[in-house]
């Protein structure tokens, strides 16, 4: 089975370096140049002052990019192009 996963051209078709995760909390007093946040599991029943002070937290990690995945609109915006 293993030997099938190796050639299978879809599955090693991207090529993926190794990274770290960790949580918002965790990374309290700690700063990123790239940091990623995704929100996917969270509904508009977490939008309260705690979401917004976690949400404070993680943005402030990162010194150079920051990546929102999983965001709605709503909560975003529209994103010009000419920002990048």
């Amino acid at each position: 089975r293993i030997e099938q996963i190796r050639k299978d051209e879809h599955f090693n078709a991207l090529q993926v370096k190794f990274s770290y995760a960790i949580t918002c909390h965790k990374a309290q007093g700690g700063q990123w140049s790239n940091v990623f946040i995704d929100q996917g599991y969270m509904t508009d029943d977490y939008v309260n002052s705690d979401y917004f002070r976690w949400l404070y937290t993680a943005v402030t990690r990162a010194t150079q990019k920051l990546y929102l995945v999983n965001f709605p609109k709503q909560q975003v915006g529209e994103i010009p192009y000419d920002m990048f």
